[in-house]
């Protein structure tokens, strides 16, 4: 009787705390009011910059756009987003489908300061503050805003929580001409291009670029190394992330998208796997070659900062940058229904202060090795046209 007694005092101890629950998530729901669809009770329970998830009572749950929301919708989710700033961005359980483009808000560009004296010059689009130390003129200041701006707008569509959007301030870029100031800047030696993740400036050496003085005119040929700018900004984008993701992750993303295809403020996700095809191989020096040396994921995953930067110092950077992107496609659209559910739940788990370790065992191994990765990503490549090379260096040895 005695027991009978203490499981009815926690089974109605129980009923209240259910009660309690069904009133705090009665008081969450509100009416939604879409064009051309009845008017419906929902709980918002993630919102980015482009859209909400919702979870509707005896349906789950489901993506709406802003753009098809009323008015008194998007107020009450930039409101809700507000409100609760550590609120998620995304549900990696409902994700909304990858955009078929992301294009740039605008790619207009003005000339804000003027100091000859000083070799300074500073220009503004509408996300991005420019400095150089040559004068440019603003159209082709307008090429390197539309590659800038139309990052930022990829980054923000991609359904992966890794940006909302509305920053409060503007990315600065600072572009130099001379090797000297762009590696005191903290630029990397022999780049076009350097993420600073102590200044958080976006650093561009000029004549890598094809942007040099020429006779009477200046010269322009910066589309051949157009990639390393859509690599570079995109670290800057994603500046937030930068010290809490691996190394192969943060540089692999950058080079996803420095591979996807770009039109003057425009990006395609469609026809990834052929565009990923011909960046890889763009540094080949026979038209025929399709073998890449591999870093297997198992050396790669474990690389940290300084043991990237050193491998990439003694051997050619190209199997590093090479294997990053290409293992983090795989996660990116071909792991699992290739959703990329798994890999948001991993940005999600780290946002939420999951540790790596921790999140890569649960949201991206999930039972799986980081050697048995390295035939997945094989297969994976052989439907690219390519032929990986597994790298046997050892292991960098971290700098003194």
């Amino acid at each position: 009787m005695l027991g009978v007694g203490r499981w009815m005092f926690r089974r109605s101890r129980l009923v209240v705390l259910v009660a309690l629950v069904s009133v705090i998530h009665a008081e969450d729901l509100r009416q939604w009011t879409l064009p051309g669809v009845a008017p419906f009770q929902a709980e918002l329970i993630a919102a980015d910059g482009l859209r909400a998830t919702l979870s509707v009572p005896g349906r789950g749950k489901t993506v709406i756009p802003f753009a098809r929301m009323s008015a008194a919708d998007i107020d009450y989710v930039h409101e809700w987003r507000k409100k609760n700033p550590d609120a998620p961005l995304v549900d990696p359980e409902r994700l909304a489908p990858w955009p078929a483009e992301a294009v740039a808000e605008s790619i207009d560009v003005k000339m804000t300061a003027e100091d000859a004296a000083a070799s300074r010059w500073q220009y503004e689009s509408a996300h991005f503050a420019i400095e150089s130390d040559t004068k440019l003129p603003v159209p082709v200041v307008r090429e390197f805003a539309a590659v800038f701006e139309a990052t930022r707008a990829a980054v923000v569509a991609m359904p992966l929580g890794l940006a909302y959007g509305g920053e409060s301030r503007k990315f600065p870029v600072v572009m130099l001409s001379n090797l000297v100031d762009y590696g005191k800047a903290g630029g990397n030696s022999g780049s076009g291009g350097t993420y600073n993740i102590e200044t958080g400036q976006m650093l561009v050496f000029l004549p890598n670029l094809g942007i040099k003085p020429g006779v009477g005119a200046m010269t322009l040929d910066y589309q051949r190394n157009i990639f390393v700018l859509k690599h570079e900004v995109t670290h800057e984008v994603l500046g937030p992330w930068y010290l809490y993701l691996p190394m192969w992750l943060n540089e692999g993303f950058a080079e996803c998208m420095a591979a996807t295809p770009y039109t003057r403020g425009r990006y395609g996700f469609q026809g990834l796997d052929p565009a990923l095809h011909d960046y890889l191989l763009k540094w080949r020096t026979n038209p025929n070659q399709r073998e890449l040396l591999f870093i297997p994921p198992a050396r790669l995953m474990s690389l940290d900062s300084e043991q990237w930067n050193a491998g990439v110092a003694a051997q050619s950077a190209y199997p590093y940058y090479n294997s990053a992107a290409l293992l983090t496609e795989y996660f990116l659209h071909i792991d699992g229904h290739g959703d990329s559910a798994n890999l948001a739940a991993f940005f999600d788990d780290i946002r939420r202060g999951v540790s790596v370790h921790e999140a890569e065992a649960k949201r991206l191994l999930r039972g799986r090795t980081r050697e048995s990765l390295t035939a997945e990503v094989q297969n994976y490549a052989r439907k690219l046209g390519l032929s990986l090379k597994i790298d046997e260096t050892p292991p960098p040895v971290r700098p003194p």
